[in-house]
């Protein structure tokens, strides 16, 4: 996996060229700018990975998240068939030791909050008309939605499973392999994975409960 931060490709041409990339994914920091929505520089590369065959994620700053147009990026990462990744606050990363303080709890608790309406937002914009063909992934909301997923089909055929059935796929659900989700989940606090984890399985089944229907649908289409 490689990451790239502070793109400059008239510093750095070399950037533009996709070398062999180990996972085969790359990982570009979002970057506002005040013409367009994004950097030129971070277009052209995300691009040019994009055509080599290089899986494309996109990170966004949490405190950068209204610094963007969410439709017009929704736009742009449908169009460059690019992932997105929502990172969590600084302050709650566990890099980050202040965050052990008594005197930061109440602002780690004021950015969880936030953080995880941010999830919630992007859920429904992932869940929109516009965004019905994109096929790549939001972090971490749809890895959980894939999660979630397979606990519902579990609960739902269990009499057509087998028990050994059943448990390979609860192991497959809560161990994830992709080295990105990996890395997410590594920098990630438990508290902070199990806030947005749990208020948007809660937002779901009391806002959206079309979600498990379309579920349905598509497994009838299989």
């Amino acid at each position: 996996m490689l990451r790239l931060k502070n793109i400059n490709i008239d510093k750095n041409p070399e950037l533009i060229q996709p070398p062999q990339v180990v996972d085969n994914i790359v990982v570009l920091e979002l970057i506002p700018d005040t013409q367009e929505l994004i950097q030129a520089n971070i277009l052209d590369v995300a691009l040019s990975y994009a055509i080599a065959g290089i899986g494309v994620i996109l990170e966004m700053e949490f405190n950068n998240r209204h610094k963007f147009n969410n439709k017009h990026l929704v736009s742009l990462i449908c169009n460059g068939n690019w992932s997105l990744s929502l990172l969590a606050p600084k302050l709650l990363s566990k890099d980050n030791k202040k965050h052990n303080n008594k005197s930061n709890t109440q602002l780690g608790l004021k950015y969880t909050q936030e953080y995880v309406q941010h999830i919630i937002t992007w859920y429904q914009l992932w869940r929109s008309q516009t965004m019905i063909n994109f096929a790549k992934a939001i972090y971490p909301i749809t890895p959980y939605l894939e999660y979630l997923t397979t606990n519902y089909l579990i609960t739902k055929n269990q009499q057509q499973l087998s028990p050994q059935d059943i448990q390979e796929l609860i192991t497959l659900s809560q161990n994830p392999s992709h080295a990105y989700m990996l890395d997410l989940i590594k920098h990630m606090p438990i508290d902070v994975t199990y806030e947005f984890k749990q208020q948007l399985k809660d937002f779901i089944q009391t806002h959206d409960l079309d979600f498990y229907v379309d579920v349905d649908g598509l497994i009838a289409q299989c």
